[in-house]
């Protein structure tokens, strides 16, 4: 007997729009290969994607109490605490970014959390027409270019001005710069809650996601096979490589538009962790390929195209090595490499691109996956 399961719904993903579409599932006795893509999916469910929601949150929580205590006692020394909570808080995010999908999307919380570019014409008219005081509730019901840590980032930092403007800015006696570190309060209590929104959809104790994922062809809702859970986990990398070398380098270089480099259309631009955000996403896309975070490790895609063609999987393991050292090697901070050191951050890019050439076609290949994205998905 067998059975056709529905097409996913469309969802963005890390801004780009994908369609699943699922091949037919069998009701029988599942064959041997069905049964390594089951424990795959078990272990990148429990090995890496689960512990990185944990990180998630626990990234996050300190980021309140770090920005409260610099809009209570506003000087260098707290402004920079609250600077370095907010990057503690987006190293998993980016990491999580390799599989955007499930509460994250579902809850609406990806955006929420990471709308970017950051609209600062937005952000300044949503503090300006914000009650008072600012609550978390206000907040969340704020669109999403106006908060998250893109919001937060454009208030804590000043490539500009520096550490200084941002003192004169936020820290102030005025009304005007309480109101500012109001809202910037406001805005670290609400991404707190939504990373724990997020982890306790994933967790055993809350909403058990993880299970949907861990349970992959035997019990799962959402993959009736363990081969569907594999086409969504693989589409999901690939979505992730696309934003990373196209969204994300292309367009600040100016090559999506053909009207030259744009700084203002580089991620973190305030804060130039850039560069770091890039690396963050590509080793989220390893840690799934190779199925470990951290210490954790287990199974993952590489053991699957291994099986089937350890010379793919050595160019795969290769080319995210060389993605990694392109990108490291471009002279920070990337909103003024795409100008200064442009050869550097296209050199970048070219790596960025191997990774996702090979992933749509030699592993998707390899592995019997239907890739439904292309280059033209955007944000």
């Amino acid at each position: 007997m067998s059975l056709s399961p529905p097409a996913f719904p469309s969802r963005s993903v890390l801004g780009l729009t994908v369609t699943l579409a699922l091949a037919a599932a069998s009701c029988g006795t599942p064959t041997a290969d069905d049964t390594a893509q089951r424990a795959v999916m078990n272990d990148l469910a429990h090995e890496v994607m689960l512990p990185i929601y944990d990180e998630l949150e626990q990234g996050a929580l300190p980021l309140p109490p770090a920005v409260a205590a610099f809009c209570d006692g506003p000087t260098e020394a707290t402004l920079t605490a609250a600077q370095a909570a907010w990057r503690a808080a987006r190293v998993p995010w980016k990491h999580a970014e390799a599989f955007r999908f499930g509460p994250v999307e579902d809850l609406r919380i990806g955006s929420a959390i990471d709308f970017w570019p950051a609209r600062t014409d937005s952000i300044e008219s949503a503090i300006t027409a914000a009650p008072e005081p600012v609550t978390t509730a206000h907040i969340a019901s704020l669109g999403v270019s106006t908060k998250g840590l893109p919001a937060l980032e454009f208030l804590l930092f000043d490539p500009a001005g520096g550490n200084a403007a941002v003192l004169a800015s936020l820290g102030g006696a005025d009304a005007a710069g309480k109101k500012r570190c109001a809202y910037a309060r406001a805005l670290a209590d609400a991404i707190a809650a939504d990373t724990t929104t997020a982890q306790e959809a994933w967790s055993l104790e809350g909403g058990a996601f993880v299970n949907q994922v861990a349970k992959a062809g035997s019990g799962s809702t959402l993959f009736l096979t363990g081969q569907d859970g594999i086409a969504r986990v693989v589409n999901l990398l690939i979505a992730a490589m696309i934003a990373v070398s196209e969204n994300r380098v292309s367009r600040p270089l100016g090559i999506v538009s053909g009207t030259g480099p744009d700084p203002t259309l580089v991620e973190s631009r305030f804060s130039d962790d850039s560069i770091e955000d890039l690396l963050g996403t590509l080793r989220g896309v390893e840690d799934v390929y190779l199925g470990r975070h951290g210490d954790r490790s287990g199974r993952g895609i590489s053991e699957l195209v291994a099986a089937r063609s350890p010379a793919i999987d050595s160019s795969v393991k290769k080319a995210l090595a060389d993605a990694m050292a392109a990108t490291s090697a471009v002279p920070a901070p990337l909103r003024t490499a795409i100008t200064d050191h442009p050869a550097a951050v296209t050199k970048a890019q070219d790596a960025l691109r191997v990774v996702r050439r090979l992933l749509s076609t030699d592993v998707a290949s390899v592995l019997g996956v239907a890739v439904t994205l292309s280059d033209n998905d955007g944000d």
